[in-house]
């Protein structure tokens, strides 16, 4: 890749466009596929027209990440967020578009990429050292340093095949630490990763950014990019939709969640299998100490329900359960969007509800109005610990505006 022209650049993509080509009439692995493209190598295809339709990965994405800068990139599942990672790691070629760099870049992209199954931990790091640029002798006197930090005791002789998920990760990050390069891309990888390995990955990224690092963060979890980012992307649909500070790129990004319908419950829809059912009443639930919200409107009188219509903070897997919460009305504003998300304990969302997306109709409110707002779920959830965030928006002239946002309890 050419240098940046600008000096104070580490990356500069120009127009970059991944696209590719799709069969809409017929699997591309099945039997007549292959044969179609078999007779088309060998004897070419002048005069059949190609019925292939174009698939835009990327469009026109451009950007600049200037030294020591952490860029956060988010968006939903097939918005192209790993497309892009792949295209600035190098493993992937753009169909069109420019790439500048200035320095190295070490990736951590799909989890065990560059490893062997077969192959002992110990085997791999040398494996996975010199796709990074590492030599045998740098590896050599680092191997020490690339087993502690892994913490996966004798497993690190074993083979990567008897490894969990996490014990992947652990080695891939235990060898990227000592790579030292100018630009380091994190993709999902630390989603699979025990809180304390999490903690102590966050660590080293702080400190590869106090050092003048760049990173490239691409995450579900919007607490670690605004937490270790100074800048955000959202994608959507392979385009390039907003930029700007973390914070103002998730306020984005919470306006797809709340209203696109190929967003938040359908992106879990396999994994949790959630019956919805929304209730709005006028009917003042008892009252509760506590309060959230700004100068438009507040929630209070939040209450936890069983399937035995008890107020509880534990639920069993499967068994239905009510959220209700009182929403009092500081200012006028009209069609009100009340809204639900459950997060589990790493802060990533694992199920999202709002009452637009349910096209369920809400009443206009006036100052010092109240309205009772319940939502129906199912606990269809793994064990653990969980948060149910609650918020409420509304629109304003076409745009929308979160009045109260991710309120959490």
């Amino acid at each position: 890749m050419p240098p940046c022209t600008n000096k104070d650049n580490v990356l500069e993509l120009s127009e970059i466009n991944k696209t590719y080509h799709i069969n809409p009439t017929g699997n591309p692995n099945s039997r007549s596929e292959r044969w179609e493209i078999f007779k088309k190598t060998l004897f070419g295809n002048k005069n059949k027209k190609d019925t292939r339709e174009n698939f835009f990965a990327l469009k026109d994405v451009s950007l600049e990440i200037k030294k020591s800068e952490s860029l956060g990139i988010i968006g939903l599942n097939g918005s192209g967020k790993s497309t892009l990672v792949q295209i600035i790691a190098g493993t992937l070629q753009p169909t069109s578009g420019n790439i500048s760099v200035n320095g190295q870049v070490a990736a951590l992209l799909e989890l065990g990429s560059g490893f062997n199954p077969d192959f002992t931990g110990k085997e791999n790091v040398f494996i996975n050292g010199k796709i990074l640029g590492m030599g045998k002798e740098e590896i050599k006197s680092k191997l020490e340093s690339i087993e502690g930090f892994a913490e996966i005791g004798d497993f690190f002789h074993q083979p990567v095949s008897t490894y969990s998920s996490g014990m992947v990760l652990r080695l891939a990050f235990a060898v990227l630490v000592q790579v030292n390069p100018e630009v380091l891309i994190v993709d999902e990888a630390l989603a699979v990763g025990d809180a304390r390995f999490q903690l102590k990955c966050f660590a080293f990224l702080e400190e590869f950014l106090s050092k003048g690092g760049s990173l490239i963060l691409v995450s579900h979890d919007l607490n670690s990019v605004a937490r270790l980012c100074s800048q955000s992307v959202l994608l959507h649909n392979g385009s390039l939709m907003a930029k700007g500070k973390p914070i103002d790129v998730i306020n984005e990004y919470s306006k797809i969640l709340s209203l696109d319908e190929s967003s938040s419950p359908n992106d879990f829809k396999g994994k949790s299998g959630i019956k919805r059912k929304q209730i709005i009443d006028e009917e003042e639930p008892p009252s509760k100490e506590f309060a959230y919200g700004g100068d438009k409107a507040e929630i209070n009188k939040i209450k936890l329900f069983n399937s035995e219509n008890l107020e509880t903070k534990v639920l069993q897997s499967g068994e239905k359960f009510t959220v209700s919460f009182q929403v009092s009305a500081k200012d006028k504003f009209t069609h009100p969007i009340y809204a639900l998300t459950i997060k589990d304990a790493k802060g990533q969302q694992v199920y999202g509800q709002n009452t637009h997306f349910a096209k369920i109709a809400t009443k206009d409110l006036k100052k010092d109005d109240k309205v009772l707002v319940k939502f129906v779920q199912y606990c269809n959830l793994n064990e653990g610990d969980y948060f149910i965030s609650l918020g409420v928006t509304r629109f304003e002239d076409k745009n929308l505006e979160i009045v109260i946002d991710d309120m959490m309890f």
